[in-house]
């Protein structure tokens, strides 16, 4: 796992970026050499026609437009496994996408990046079969023993399960537990999830030599008195690596472990500084973005209004209070995408799966997001985020509050229009649902800069595009 702008990366995803860069390249240079060869017969003098009459433009739009294309079909978020037919479904999608832009670049909007059809044709044949082979050699090479993380777990109690789980859903990655080990001899050979108890934290070092483990993860409640340090010291001096479970579960998850969780650790660790410069900086970012976002989607909010008086009968607008920064209740803002009585009764629910309170336009513009933008003013007064945990109805926060100590934490930033929780995890049906969102908003809170909101900024609007997790 690679940490940049603030979050952590797949060491798998980072890998293609740099490998289908080049292959990408390869093929503009394959397609050149090739139209050189077929209208020519010969390559002389090809080689030095690969550098101008603005093929490196041509080049750079070609390389960018096909990885964007890959990002916004999900071929880059590897926490998804994806069968060998989704890879080639996918691949063949996000080529497709490509094509139709690059053409509109190429033949319609800017002339200077004109290429001759036959180049243009070859190099999408050429690039679509590297990339699917890089693909699938990928997914074999993932797969292989000699080069995946495998991981031994101190710990048998939920903290070691949760943790186990984790890593078994990334078996994809090259992730592999080899076992447990345990301070409980009558848990000796027993299995707690899939893999078994190995033994007693007395034997690590030599457990760990014998199951080849190359990673070795303390994930145990309480370890007062019970873990044996010169084992772990022989173990780390032996090139085996040993670190805790709450840094392992955060670089692996992208959210913070709450089984077992601390105040001592978000006292110690790194992160959760929330500074006041980059606060103020996102005030005035969100309120620029805001006030912008309002006027360019003033014709898409006008069209959608008229929807939905014509949909159903009602108001335009949906209005609810919600818990904001430091608790404080504001008034939230959305178009109108239930029937005026969802709630008849005054008891508050949670949205569900083709929920049928939602009306006919009401499902579209949830599909769509639309729902969200008159969110912009919000953020335009103050009251909310760009990049934030969502803010929560009163009822919901004091039952989730009870139900977590560390539920308030969240509430020391701004929620937002989108968050960290919100392009990672499902929507949030049920209390459970928002406690494991409150790992993410944690993570978030814990890692809070520019560079991250950026990130999440950019993974929304492919979201966004392709319309997932929407209620």
């Amino acid at each position: 796992m690679l940490r940049f702008l603030n979050r952590y990366w797949v060491g798998a995803a980072v890998l293609s970026v740099v490998v289908e860069t080049g292959l990408i390249l390869l093929s503009v240079w394959a397609a050149n050499l090739l139209r050189a060869w077929v209208y020519y017969g010969h390559l002389e003098g090809s080689a030095p026609a690969f550098f101008v009459s603005n093929l490196w433009l041509r080049e750079g739009v070609f390389v960018a437009t096909i990885l964007l294309s890959l990002y916004a079909n999900g071929l880059y978020d590897f926490h998804e496994h994806l069968t060998t037919r989704e890879i080639f479904i996918r691949m063949g999608r996000s080529l497709g996408m490509a094509g139709v832009v690059l053409l509109a670049l190429y033949y319609v909007t800017f002339g200077a990046l004109t290429t001759g059809r036959g180049v243009f044709a070859a190099g999408m044949v050429i690039t679509a079969v590297l990339l699917t082979l890089w693909r699938l050699f990928l997914s074999w090479l993932l797969k292989r023993s000699a080069i995946s993380d495998r991981v031994m777990i101190i710990g048998t109690d939920e903290c070691a399960i949760d943790l186990a789980r984790e890593v078994l859903q990334r078996k994809h990655l090259g992730f592999h537990i080899v076992g447990f080990v345990g301070d409980d001899p009558r848990l000796l050979g027993r299995s707690l999830i899939n893999p078994r108890v190995l033994g007693t934290t007395s034997e690590v070092h030599a457990l760990a030599r014998h199951y080849d483990a190359r990673r070795i993860v303390v994930a145990q409640r309480d370890l007062r008195g019970k873990l044996d340090m010169d084992q772990l010291l022989e173990c780390k001096t032996s090139g085996i690596l040993v670190e805790q479970g709450t840094d392992y579960y955060e670089r692996l998850t992208g959210k913070i472990m709450l089984e077992g969780l601390t105040r001592s650790w978000l006292i110690f660790s790194r992160g959760f500084v929330v500074s006041k410069s980059i606060l103020e900086a996102k005030v005035l970012s969100d309120s620029v973005v805001a006030a912008i976002g309002l006027v360019l989607a003033l014709p898409l909010m006008l069209l959608t209004a008229i929807a939905i008086r014509l949909d159903s009968p009602g108001p335009v607008f949906f209005r609810q209070e919600r818990v904001g920064k430091d608790g404080k209740i504001f008034t939230l803002w959305k178009f109108r995408s239930m029937k005026v009585d969802s709630e008849a009764d005054g008891e508050p629910r949670w949205a569900t799966e083709e929920d049928p309170r939602v009306t006919r336009v009401g499902r579209l513009i949830r599909k769509l997001r639309i729902d969200e933008i008159p969110q912009l003013l919000n953020v335009l007064v103050g009251d909310m985020s760009l990049v934030g945990p969502r803010p929560e109805r009163k009822p919901f926060v004091e039952r989730l509050t009870h139900m977590s100590p560390f539920y308030a934490q969240r509430q020391v930033v701004r929620p937002g229009v989108t968050g960290w929780a919100q392009i990672r995890a499902p929507y949030a049906a049920s209390f459970e649902d928002s406690l494991e969102k409150l790992k993410y908003d944690l993570y978030y809170v814990k890692n809070l800069s520019f560079w991250l909101d950026a990130s999440i900024l950019i993974s929304t609007v492919r979201i966004v595009l392709f319309g997932r997790g929407g209620r």
